[in-house]
């Protein structure tokens, strides 16, 4: 019988699972190729590439499209936090679409033909 622990000490990207005799693996944690719009804040953090506690304290201080879930048949049970993962990049969208011409600038400084010799700074 497989059971999983938690400890606040281990990496955020593995969990633990300890097996029958007490040997303890990780087994490495990932997000779907595809992921839901509602993800977890485990889930979120492998997205943006976060840490849990830092996706809690940015869902906290009102930084993130966030809600927290309760399960109505347990009044003061515990609440899951879950993020809007569609929230967050249509508004990552609109912020490069409302970044000013000189953000866009990046654009003009990028190549894909291999720079010719002579073409660097000249020196007087």
């Amino acid at each position: 019988m497989n059971t999983k622990a938690k400890t606040s000490d281990q990496s955020n990207d593995e969990e633990r699972v300890e097996e029958s005799g007490g040997i303890v693996k990780r087994k490495p944690v990932s997000l779907s190729e595809k992921p839901g719009n509602l993800l977890s804040k485990e889930g979120f953090a492998l997205y943006v590439g976060k840490t849990p506690a830092a996706i809690v304290a940015m869902a906290k201080a009102g930084k993130l499209p966030a809600f927290y879930m309760a399960d109505p048949l347990k009044p003061g049970g515990h609440a899951e936090l879950w993020i809007s993962r569609k929230e967050w990049d249509r508004f990552a969208d609109q912020l490069v679409e409302d970044a000013p011409a000189e953000w866009h600038g990046w654009k003009d400084r990028i190549s894909a033909s291999k720079p010719c010799r002579g073409q660097g700074t000249r020196r007087a």
